[in-house]
């Protein structure tokens, strides 16, 4: 038997992320290997799990790729580990349509995982009763085996609750959280604080593991982790050999947000994956023929980025000579003439496209969409507050065409100038393997 199970929550904000890394500290002091995952595109938690375990976290997303796809990354990543968890996503049921599409749920199917339901008790007492009995019972084929209490208040108020629980939903309560502001992480507007921006990160995560060491029935939890192994499914690599490629990859505070998986397939292929820092190194790194510039927050770093102007300048001389260039969300605010901050100063960035990029108080775009290009589709998600500020007359023309699902939206974006290319659709390059190889095909251009 294989052990894993996924943390599913009632709703956003009930303690997974809490609590999944608390759990993954604690088994890891038990000298425990765990493989830790993400449920849907989320970057910022798998940050989290990578911080505390010191290994890479990877996004399971049920919209974005196939079940073939997420069977053969599951069973790829918890191979050589003893126990794998699966974070969840919003509340358990929470997805697109009546089918949950990218719900914490389908991905507990799709994986015959068994389930961990997370609930705050935050002004409940026999009512936390009432909703573990809904959420278990809401479909036939739930698999909800355990339950897991945040915000406790006390262990009388726990043993009363948990003997409820069980009485009435026949669900094992496996511990509980206490309340306690010392091992609460914060929140921001684009969602949790990166891991390396939570004060005393190191010290918070050591109270929540001798914490739970006390109130987690981590025998219980174990027993119940056990699941059968999946079974086989065709699924292969594209046949690509990228040997002789050499990509630039931004990496740092400004560029953090990129599928792991993403970067294994690149060097799985062949490619050799070179790191630089927009914020501090003055040049791109030698021997270099494409450039990847990832997502994250560019516009909390404006000031750093616009003082770095050797490698802005660098980056705008080797576009304008065809230097191929694929860049996401982020990447592209970086690719801009300005990014104008909510007060309307500006920062000059690389200025490849004609445009500045104004930040907004409200999202922009959210979720998940279909692109199009260049006659191959894939699955993609945005979330950015920032639009595009254009010209009268562009020097890019917009090569993706999106669709946003069930609603029928239209729009285009991906800009493309010379040999550069960028776009605010976040792409797992699992999603779809032509779309893949038509950013193979970019980065392959003959520069000058």
């Amino acid at each position: 038997m294989q052990k894993g199970f996924i943390i599913a929550g009632t709703n956003s904000g009930c303690g997974k992320t809490t609590i999944t890394i608390g759990l993954m500290a604690l088994l890891k002091s038990l000298e425990i290997k765990v493989a830790p995952f993400k449920t849907g595109p989320d970057y910022i938690d798998p940050l989290f799990h990578s911080k505390v375990l010191g290994k890479p976290s990877y996004n399971l997303d049920s919209f974005m790729l196939s079940e073939s796809a997420i069977k053969y990354l599951y069973k790829k990543h918890s191979r050589s580990n003893d126990l794998s968890i699966i974070e969840g996503v919003m509340g358990m049921y929470d997805g697109m349509g009546h089918q949950s599409t990218g719900s914490t749920y389908e991905l507990s199917k799709i994986l015959g995982l068994p389930v961990v339901l997370v609930v705050s008790c935050k002004g409940l007492y026999q009512s936390v009763a009432a909703i573990v009995k809904g959420f278990c019972s809401l479909k036939q084929n739930s698999n909800v085996k355990g339950v897991i209490l945040n915000h406790v208040p006390n262990n009388e108020y726990y043993q009363f609750v948990k003997s409820v629980i069980e009485r009435e939903s026949n669900i094992s309560c496996l511990g509980y959280v206490p309340t306690n502001k010392d091992i609460s992480l914060e929140s921001r507007h684009l969602g949790l604080i990166q891991a390396e921006e939570v004060d005393q990160l190191n010290d918070k995560v050591g109270i929540l593991k001798d914490t739970l060491e006390h109130t987690i029935d981590i025998a219980k939890l174990l027993d119940i982790s056990k699941h059968k192994p999946l079974t086989e499914d065709n699924f292969n690599l594209p046949d690509l050999d990228l040997s002789g490629m050499h990509i630039g990859v931004s990496y740092d505070k400004a560029f953090r947000f990129y599928y792991k998986d993403n970067l294994e397939l690149l060097e799985e292929l062949g490619a050799t994956l070179h790191y630089f820092s927009p914020l501090k190194d003055t040049s791109l790194p030698k021997g270099i023929n494409c450039l990847y510039l990832g997502g994250g927050y560019p516009e909390l770093f404006a000031s750093e980025l616009s003082e770095n102007i050797l490698l802005r300048k660098q980056i705008n001389s080797k576009v304008e000579e065809g230097f191929p260039v694929y860049a996401e969300c982020g990447g592209l605010m970086y690719l801009a003439e300005n990014i104008i901050d909510l007060e309307g100063k500006r920062y000059p960035m690389c200025g490849i496209y004609n445009a500045s990029v104004q930040m907004t108080q409200r999202l922009q775009r959210f979720g998940y969409a279909t692109a199009e290009y260049n006659n191959a589709e894939t699955r993609c998600h945005e979330f950015h507050r920032s639009e595009i500020i254009e010209h009268d007359n562009t020097n890019y023309t917009l090569t993706y065409h999106l669709t946003k699902p069930q609603k029928q939206k239209h729009w285009q974006c991906g800009l493309s100038y010379k040999n550069c290319l960028a776009a605010y659709a976040h792409v797992h390059f699992y999603a779809g393997f032509n779309f893949f190889e038509n950013i193979i095909d970019l980065w392959k251009r003959a520069t000058i």
